[in-house]
């Protein structure tokens, strides 16, 4: 079977869980960093894509966006899934026609999210709860793009997620570990010296926090495991 391709955009954003998730599996996978400045991969090489956060803007004028997006649209002619966390939920929704534009406030730390009848729906045959707790940073939000199904909603910025032609986008953080969140915390300190509704100060953040990811995860499992099926694996859980 052919790899996934996992692309990250700067160091302290990494696939985390993603990673041990896809090891425990024993699915084949190759990273890349777009901080490599080597070519992206072609589309016809790879089995399915995971796009990764990164600390800018989608509308930033990097060329490698544009590539990032041109990876995108093959994939889709391909039929080969795209998962975008973040940054890359955002690059996709861009991809497709949305709308990337500033929150009305950052969003970081822990925070509801719900669940759509669509995704009720898509999940069907998964044990899904109502609503999960899911770890945010992020200063942007998107739009759906026309016909996209909408998946996951929260209070601060509305859209949290969405499906549109084999392309799963999600505006939260699945991949992070107790190591990533603490990074964050530590090397952005100045984000969560002020706490608001939707910014939660470091205490906040940082405790109890392997519970959370364990809880998290019981909602992301399913997520991996959904996407996985259309990339065209059958996991058999954990």
């Amino acid at each position: 079977m052919k790899p996934l391709l996992i692309v990250s955009h700067v160091a302290c954003s990494r696939p985390g869980y993603l990673c041990d998730y896809l090891d425990q599996r024993s699915v084949g996978y190759q990273r890349f960093s777009i901080e490599s400045d080597e070519p992206l991969p072609s589309a016809n090489e790879l089995s399915g894509v995971v796009l990764l956060g990164a600390p800018i803007s989608v509308n930033s004028n990097q060329d490698w966006i544009d590539r990032e997006i041109a990876l995108v649209h093959d994939c889709t002619e391909r039929e080969i899934p795209v998962f975008g966390i973040c940054f890359g939920g955002q690059l996709i929704s861009k991809a497709f026609g949305g709308e990337v534009y500033t929150a009305p406030s950052l969003q970081i730390g822990w925070h509801p999210i719900s669940i759509t009848e669509q995704a009720r729906k898509l999940f069907n045959g998964n044990p899904i709860p109502e609503s999960f707790n899911a770890f945010e940073w992020h200063e942007e939000t998107f739009t759906l793009p026309s016909g996209a199904i909408p998946l996951f909603n929260d209070g601060c910025v509305g859209n949290q997620g969405f499906l549109h032609r084999g392309c799963l986008a999600v505006q939260f953080h699945p991949e992070v570990t107790e190591e990533i969140v603490a990074e964050w915390v530590g090397r952005y300190e100045a984000c969560v010296d002020n706490p608001t509704l939707c910014i939660q100060d470091r205490s906040n953040i940082l405790d109890e926090l392997p519970q959370k990811l364990t809880a998290m995860r019981q909602m992301t499992d399913n997520l991996f495991d959904w996407w996985l099926c259309q990339v065209g694996v059958t996991t058999n859980s954990r």
